[in-house]
């Protein structure tokens, strides 16, 4: 029986040291195989320690071999702990009681390399079997042991608490995980109690340590991951949303997760896996190669999916085949992202209608597709939009844009591509032989009483470019349109504008003006000319200052080119700073030269109010040229005072400076009589369109006949502009007018040629 005994202990340790010659090679990947290495480690120096004193035939050896024993047992249950804090993830625990238990057991392994020689724990005796063979065992245990015992007892229920914990809180698919070294421990706890009861001559669970260390192996390691991974990759091909069928080398269906069968009966014609498996075998879905994959659309409850299939051949190691699994993904959530992402790239936002990129590409794609068709391309814009939003709100404002887009796509119709191109413009190009301005009309109007009960009328301006040139971009052909528009942009009768080229000319002379305007303040390109003025008896004594643009290259450019895209883009303001020093210049010579008494007539515009500080500007111009402030005349516009009391107040202190205000132009706009009851004013310039010839000539000569009553009365001088004949000059005289300027006395000439026929000089009238 001992020699039985014996073996089986020399056979289980060799068992445990190929277990750990095992993982050092095979395993060393797994995170758990140091902590299982550890402890078969240790249960083999308790079986080769136990078998080893029970065999040695002197006394103390024995006892100092069962030390050891003792010593490697306390070390085994310590490695099989830490093994379980990692296996139930309780790593938190270990590092916890990690310092204490490495002190119990230090204690205790000192007072087991003492008893060998004071007896302190134990004591050995000699017996025999029935066969007469002798062994040592261990008795006279004694309260120090009792230490030992706790120490073991102590762990192992702990450890049997940690996977008792574990098996509750884990999924019925890992109990055999934990069970299997639970039930180990059970089963050597119960026959370690057995042994101590009965008081056997043989250690029986010695032998446990042995195979609770080959259970930890295997089911930690070899089997429980398999088996583990096994039952997960069940669940996981289970519970997929693609659909899997496994197919053997027989063509046998041997799985089929729930989307495959899905995906099967949403076919009538197919209802089973084994059929669609048949049809694909005969369709020849699979290739030569090891994977091949297409893609066909399926209705599922009356929506259409679409579907990825993969086949795939199953290959073992040594590259023979298995089988071979179909794969079917359901691509129709990314269907409809990509639909999705796809319209968001081309449509705009809020009213449905492609974009301006897309509708770029498609109507380049259409010219090109349709060289022999003549199209149209058609913008749209509503005028005033910024004061829908003001005065509607934005919601407003985005329900005319919705109304609109509605009625682009009702008139482009689908032989039409149409857009959005920004904001409050639409795009469409239209064949040239569908395009009637008069449906256009009326399609458009549809949106003029969009605010009910409402005095607003929205007014869409519409440009039309016809396409001549198919090479040109489609972003040039809207913005010929949109230049078209700018025609009629302050116009509430004119709706369609049609392309020219001169527009397009004259757009780009007035972005050259525009980027040579400070070269040109810069050389001094802009000079004065002076349009004498004369007065009832024939005097002369200075005119009026007009701008003359000397362009190094273009020669001379008249104000009518430039004057009114400065006055749009606020560059008048410079311009005009510009010309009030060039005339305290010249009045400055004048005087120099001995002419005290002549003067100049300068013009202010409206927006010098706004971009200029007007009255600091003029009057440190006439400190610093020293003349007195009645030598510079100011003309300013009656639609200038008009517009705000500000500068009624501005004009006022001007005028207490000491400057000549004249109204200018006076009759050409709203002529307000109640402005000449709050406005004070030197002198009263009458339009050069009361002169003009038309079939109102008494009524005109009637109005101008009150006009100077009027100014005679409120104790202002009257100028009339635009006189070309002696017949008006008499009639003029006649009425009470004080000065004349026109083309009947002179044109508009350089300062010098003023200087030397004209100023101070008398002007002989003559029929």
């Amino acid at each position: 029986m001992v020699w039985f005994m014996i073996c089986l202990l020399l056979t289980s340790t060799i068992a445990l040291t190929l277990c750990v010659v095992f993982c050092v090679l095979k395993l060393k990947n797994n995170p758990l195989t140091v902590y299982v290495r550890r402890l078969i480690s240790c249960a083999a120096g308790v079986t080769l320690f136990n078998v080893m004193a029970m065999v040695l035939p002197h006394r103390k050896l024995s006892l100092l071999l069962f030390a050891f024993y003792n010593i490697f047992e306390s070390l085994t249950i310590m490695s099989l702990f830490s093994f379980v804090c990692a296996y139930t993830n309780r790593q938190h625990v270990i590092k916890a009681l990690r310092k204490p238990i490495w002190i119990v057991t230090a204690i205790d392994s000192i007072i087991m390399l003492i008893n060998p020689f004071r007896n302190i724990a134990f004591n050995v005796e000699r017996l025999s079997d029935d066969f007469e063979n002798h062994f040592y065992r261990t008795f006279e245990y004694t309260t120090l042991y009792t230490m030992h015992t706790a120490l073991i007892v102590f762990l192992i229920v702990a450890s049997m608490l940690l996977l008792i914990k574990k098996m509750l809180r884990s999924p019925k698919a890992y109990i055999i995980k934990y069970s299997s070294i639970f039930l180990t421990l059970c089963l050597l706890t119960a026959l370690s109690m057995f042994h101590l009861y009965l008081d056997f001559q043989f250690d029986y669970s010695i032998g446990l340590y042995a195979i609770e260390g080959l259970i930890i192996f295997y089911f930690s390691l070899i089997y429980v991951p398999r088996g583990l991974m096994d039952r997960l990759m069940y669940y996981t091909v289970a519970n997929m949303k693609d659909g899997i069928i496994c197919v053997d080398i027989d063509g046998t269906v041997v799985h089929a997760n729930d989307a495959a069968i899905n995906f099967c009966h949403a076919d009538e014609s197919i209802i089973t896996v084994e059929k669609q498996v048949m049809r694909w075998k005969n369709e020849d879905v699979r290739t030569k190669s090891e994977m091949s994959a297409y893609e066909l659309t399926r209705r599922v409850q009356g929506e259409r999916h679409h579907y990825n299939v993969q086949y795939r051949e199953i290959l073992d190691s040594f590259t023979k085949s298995l089988g071979y699994f179909y794969l079917i993904h359901d691509q129709t959530e990314e269907h409809k992202k990509y639909e999705s992402e796809k319209y968001r790239a081309t449509h705009d936002k809020l009213t449905g209608l492609y974009n301006k990129e897309h509708f770029y590409e498609l109507v380049e794609q259409l010219l090109k597709d349709n060289p022999d068709e003549e199209y149209n391309i058609i913008v749209t814009d509503v005028k005033n939009f910024k004061i829908v939003n003001d005065v509607f709100g934005v919601d407003a404002g985005d329900a005319l844009l919705q109304k609109i887009a509605e009625i682009t796509e009702k008139f482009g119709g689908s032989y039409c591509v149409y857009a959005r191109l920004m904001s409050d413009r639409f795009a469409l190009c239209i064949p040239k032989k569908r395009y009637s301005e008069e449906n256009l009309l009326a399609c458009y109007s549809m949106a003029d009483s969009f605010f009910e009960n409402s005095s607003f009328k929205t007014h869409i301006h519409i440009g039309v470019y016809e396409v001549e040139n198919r090479e040109m971009r489609v972003s040039v052909m809207c913005d010929h349109a949109m230049l078209a528009i700018k025609t009629i942009k302050d116009s509430f009768r004119s709706r369609v504008a049609y392309y020219k080229m001169e527009l397009r000319e004259s757009f780009i002379g007035g972005h050259r003006i525009i980027s040579e305007f400070e070269t040109a303040i810069a050389n001094n390109h802009f000079c004065a000319y002076v349009q004498p003025q004369i007065s009832a008896d024939g005097s002369i004594r200075g005119g009026e200052v007009l701008v003359r643009w000397f362009h190094p290259t273009d020669g001379v450019i008249r104000p009518n080119k430039f004057i009114t895209i400065l006055e749009e883009t606020g560059l008048i303001s410079r311009l005009d700073k510009y010309m009030w020093e060039l005339a305290c210049k010249q009045l400055k010579k004048w005087t120099d030269c001995g002419s005290k008494k002549s003067y100049l007539s300068v013009n202010i515009s409206r927006k010098d109010f706004y971009l200029l500080d007007v009255y600091e500007i003029i009057t440190s111009l006439v400190r610093k040229y020293d003349i007195e402030p009645c030598r510079l005349h100011l003309e300013v516009t009656e639609s200038a005072i008009m517009d705000s009391n500000n500068h009624f107040d501005i004009i006022s202190r001007l005028r207490k400076y000491g400057f000549i205000v004249e109204i200018d132009d006076f009759g050409s706009g709203y002529s307000s009589l109640n402005m000449l009851k709050d406005f004070d004013a030197d002198v009263l310039k009458i339009d050069m369109g009361f002169l003009q010839k038309n079939e109102n000539v008494n009524k005109s000569r009637i109005i101008l006949r009150m006009i100077i009553s009027l100014a005679k009365s409120l104790n202002m001088k009257v100028i009339t502009e635009g006189v070309e004949h002696f017949e008006q000059v008499k009639f003029l005289r006649e009425y009470g007018c004080d000065i004349f300027q026109g083309f009947y006395f002179a044109k508009p000439m350089a300062v010098e040629d003023f200087e030397k026929n004209y100023l101070n000089r008398r002007f002989r009238m003559k029929e």
